[in-house]
């Protein structure tokens, strides 16, 4: 099939529901139906469709009208007005949308309680009661078993879906020590120990808590902290401390050692991800990546809009990630390295 690191894996939001926990555009409906049905969000209804409402406004004036509006770029709009006068374009604006201090106040104090209530309701909404539901997610081990090499998977979602499944001790490695402290060494390989499966949360996971009183020290935890350590997308002032900054490395180290990219679930809505992937593509013309998922022509088309010219190198599989992995076998992954291999016959002439 592929050798030592040519083979990796990116999985998004899509990837883990077929477990049941929702994508990013799910939880923004079911915000809805609490902010229009639960008494103890209601008070955010005007917040809400005030921040929707711009967000969408500002969109249609670059030309865009897809309604790309989740939770995430929810919870990074509110995380930039709750900044207020220490943000960085603060001393450009002359004064804020009088609509929004009429909403928030002057203090904008709706704008801080409206983002800790829906980081509470995420934690719920990513958290099952039975992992059962999550079994497919043995199929990735399965993957690496036939492979016969470790296998390098990114995620980008906070969920613990691979925790839960994975099938035994040190077969998946989270870069946690025995005293459950984060340590970038154990993603380098050793001859002692070589995991199954070497785990990258891009974006944080529910089970971390940072002890900032210890210098920023970033442990797992049993249960799930009151404030896990999580980033949204395109809040990079948090990428700019480890892991994320070591994680971010990694995945632009190992893209470009690659020969094949697979994502599960991934909606390429993530433009630092993207720029990463985009620069494997053109850094070999004969790279692939595997896009898995019921939109995966959409994706596509969206994605060569953005970065013409590597249409050639993308492949859609139109499966739920559940579905592709329950129906995986090696003469996937050998057609595939067939491709490869024809590409890159056809490139050296």
């Amino acid at each position: 099939m592929f050798r030592e690191d040519e083979l990796l894996i990116l999985i998004g939001a899509g990837c883990s529901c077929d477990a049941g926990i929702p994508a990013s555009k799910q939880m923004i409906g079911n915000l809805e139906g609490l902010i229009d049905n639960n008494h103890e969000w209601q008070e955010f209804f005007k917040i809400y469709n005030y921040v929707k409402s711009a967000v969408l406004y500002a969109d249609g004036i670059a030309g865009k009208f897809s309604n790309n509006f989740d939770i995430e770029r929810l919870v990074n709009v509110l995380g930039e007005l709750e900044k207020k006068e220490n943000s960085i374009i603060y001393p450009f604006i002359g004064s804020w949308n009088p609509r929004l201090l009429e909403i928030a106040g002057h203090d904008l104090e709706i704008v801080n309680r409206f983002k800790r209530k829906i980081l509470e309701q995420l934690k719920r909404w990513i958290s099952l009661g039975n992992y059962g539901t999550a079994d497919y997610y043995k199929r990735f081990f399965d993957l690496q078993a036939d492979y016969n090499y470790s296998l390098r998977v990114f995620s980008l979602n906070y969920d613990l879906c691979f925790e839960k499944t994975a099938p035994q001790e040190g077969s998946l490695e989270r870069g946690f020590d025995s005293s459950r402290v984060w340590d970038w060494r154990r993603f380098e390989p050793r001859d002692e120990y070589q995991p199954g499966i070497y785990l990258y949360k891009l974006h944080g996971s529910i089970d971390w808590e940072r002890d900032f009183e210890q210098g920023d020290v970033l442990r797992w935890v049993e249960n799930i902290p009151e404030t896990p350590d999580l980033i949204f997308g395109t809040d990079y002032k948090m990428q700019y401390i480890d892991p994320f900054l070591f994680f971010a490395y990694e995945l632009r180290k190992y893209s470009l050692e690659s020969k094949v990219i697979l994502t599960l679930g991934y909606s390429f809505r993530d433009e630092h991800i993207n720029g990463i992937l985009k620069q494997a593509l053109r850094n070999n013309i004969t790279r692939k990546v595997i896009i898995v998922s019921p939109d995966a022509e959409d994706i596509k088309d969206e994605f060569q809009v953005t970065f013409p010219g590597v249409g050639s190198q993308l492949t859609t599989v139109l499966k739920t990630a559940k579905e592709f992995l329950d129906t995986l076998s090696e003469d996937f992954f050998a057609n595939i390295s067939d491709e490869v291999e024809e590409t890159g016959e056809e490139s050296s002439f």
